[in-house]
């Protein structure tokens, strides 16, 4: 288990978020149990049992355990974190099953018309670079946003949004499996999913590894929004999961084979199918079947 005292499982006083989530005045709510992180922050949740906590300008002040609705009108900057899912989502409509790890959402505003699609597979990039350098595991990023280790899932990125009347809410929502499997974890996810184990000389609590996320992707998002991928396609090559394995994708009811060649600017994946047709696809469920040189 993680090794935090029973009433602050997350870790609060270590949470650094960094200055440009500070100084909006963002809430952090921390939940005990929740269908939905990006559910709760887009309006669209239930009432959960919780704290909200406030930046001072010394530390977080956490309020008393109560019931906390989602918010109409949230505060930009404003994350939430729970310490249990219960209708975590995964792309496509996948339930996302975590262990007692990160489970995460942070507001994005505003988000330029069109920019939704690349910013997932990009978010997918910070999350893997902020984890490899906090922990020294060698996470990869398996195309579009499945985190990997040692070939496993290790946790997921989604992008979601709400649109009312004229105006558009967007979060981004992680998942991270850390320490032990939550007792309602499939058998068979277990056998496919690795899980992080706090290690006391880089990190221990779970507000490490969400700082570590939060503070990288604040200080580069507005960077990658100008210039796109030009200034991080060799950091993505470097973490690419995918590219020159052999992969079968299938979107709807329609399934392609082919080999994995990256992602164009536009953060589509670019399949090279038997007959050398290149084709660019912008959403699917992919399984790794083996490699360029052979089957794994």
């Amino acid at each position: 288990m993680i090794p935090l005292r029973k009433r602050d499982w997350f870790g609060v006083a270590a949470f650094d978020p960094g200055p440009a989530r500070i100084d909006r005045g963002g809430f952090l709510y921390l939940l005990d149990e929740v269908g939905s992180t990006s559910d709760f922050l887009l309006d669209r949740g239930d009432v959960a049992d919780g704290r909200l906590c406030r930046w001072d300008g010394w530390g977080w002040q956490v309020g008393d355990r109560q019931p906390l609705p989602p918010p109409s009108e949230p505060r930009s900057g404003s994350v939430v974190v729970a310490r249990r899912q219960t209708r975590g989502r995964g792309r496509l409509g996948h339930r996302w099953h975590g262990g007692n790890g990160l489970a995460m959402s942070w507001l994005i505003n505003p988000l330029p018309v069109g920019q939704a699609a690349r910013l997932a597979v990009w978010t997918g990039l910070i999350a893997v670079q902020s984890l490899r350098d906090l922990t020294g595991e060698p996470i990869r990023l398996k195309w579009p946003n499945d985190l990997r280790l040692h070939g496993r899932k290790l946790g997921g990125i989604l992008l979601d949004m709400v649109v009312r009347g004229a105006q558009s809410r967007f979060v981004a929502g992680i998942g991270v499996n850390v320490g032990d499997w939550a007792p309602d974890m499939p058998d068979d996810l277990r056998q496919t999913s690795v899980a992080l184990q706090p290690a006391p000389e880089r990190w221990l609590f779970l507000s490490h590894l969400a700082g570590t996320i939060m503070r990288r992707w604040d200080a580069e998002v507005p960077r990658f929004l100008e210039a796109g991928w030009s200034e991080y396609r060799d950091a993505f090559n470097e973490v690419d999961d995918l590219s020159g394995r052999r992969i079968a994708l299938t979107c709807g009811h329609e399934t392609l084979m082919g080999i994995a060649e990256g992602i164009d600017d536009d953060g589509a994946l670019k399949l090279r199918t038997p007959d050398g047709e290149l084709r660019r696809l912008h959403a699917g469920d992919v399984h790794i079947t083996g490699t360029v040189q052979g089957e794994d």
